[in-house]
């Protein structure tokens, strides 16, 4: 894979860097969600482009109520469970302070809890010993956290959320049914059809990691080929060491397209461009994608899911007491 591939196909239109301290008080405001103004609605609420729950930062929007702030934050709790427990352990700040991980009891007694002092992560395994194990050879710890459950397809709205905050008005015009999609407090699981998979992409960076979340929309270029279909809005963040990508779905240009009808492709962004240093003569950087630490994930689940992490710290030596 080229690092150019999917920049030949696909376009940035907005970004995070945009929105820096955009909220701003006393001024007459449309919410891009329901149409309503100030005369109709409130606006008190600082609603971020980028939940702080993927870091601190001030990425702000004036084009958000107070109603469809509080609609769509319902998303929240199971995004965070689902990035967890990697802000603790690398010591990046959500919204108030280091969020504590403690994961999941299923039939254990007591549950493992990471806090973070001092910039380093403190483990409290308890009796889970099972948990951890030392590859001696490799002078690795290697650590299985277990994740608090989550609704994968509240994770997945929480994050084309993000990307429709980003959506320029035009561009949103094709996307209503999508908002009508987020508002939706029930889904009834038995009418939605799909115009594209709900795929999450998730690569872990292991070299870096940005204490700040960004966020990047990108558009493909070119119309829609002959029985292919390419997703017309693609959206990246990054927070930490994670890196996600989705396609948001529901574009109007698809109501006329039959699904089985057309071959989905999707592309895979670079996103270990952010791991790694290049020369700056280097153009081109051909990548197995076999070696890539990406997860695939198909997020159209509507019940609670059980996950874990395995993650592995290398060590210098043990030193026994």
């Amino acid at each position: 894979m080229n690092a150019t591939d999917f920049l030949d196909k696909f376009e940035r239109i907005n970004s995070t860097e945009n929105f820096e301290k955009k909220f701003t008080r006393n001024i007459e405001k449309t919410c891009k969600f329901c149409s309503k103004t100030t005369s109709e609605t409130t606006f008190n609420n600082v609603p971020h482009i980028i939940p702080e729950l993927l870091g601190k930062n001030n990425f702000t929007s004036n084009e958000e109520c107070d109603n469809c702030n509080e609609l769509f934050g319902r998303f929240e709790t199971d995004l965070a469970n689902y990035v967890s427990p990697y802000q603790t352990l690398i010591g990046q700040k959500t919204k108030k302070k280091i969020p504590i991980f403690q994961d999941r009891k299923d039939e254990k007694k007591s549950s493992t809890m990471i806090k973070s002092i001092n910039g380093n992560p403190h483990f409290n395994f308890g009796n889970n010993l099972s948990d951890f194990n030392y590859d001696y050879q490799n002078n690795q710890l290697n650590v299985t956290l277990k994740k608090k459950k989550f609704v994968p397809i509240n994770v997945y709205k929480g994050l084309v959320k993000i990307g429709l905050s980003l959506c320029p008005k035009k561009e949103l015009e094709s996307y209503r049914k999508t908002i009508k999609w987020l508002s939706q407090k029930e889904d009834n699981i038995d009418n939605i059809i799909y115009d594209i998979p709900l795929l999450l992409l998730r690569t872990r960076l292991s070299s870096k990691y940005y204490s700040k979340p960004s966020a990047f929309l990108f558009k493909r270029k070119a119309g829609i080929s002959e029985n292919t279909y390419r997703p017309n809005l693609c959206l990246i963040v990054y927070s930490g060491v994670l890196v996600f990508q989705i396609f948001i779905p529901f574009c109007k240009e698809t109501e006329n397209i039959n699904p089985s009808e057309y071959k989905f492709q999707y592309d895979l962004f670079p996103a270990f461009v952010f791991d790694l240093d290049f020369p700056k003569d280097q153009e081109k950087i051909e990548i197995d994608l076999n070696n890539l630490p990406i997860a695939k994930y198909d997020m159209n689940f509507y019940g609670q899911v059980k996950e874990n992490e395995l993650i592995g710290f290398k060590y210098d030596n043990i030193i026994r007491n």
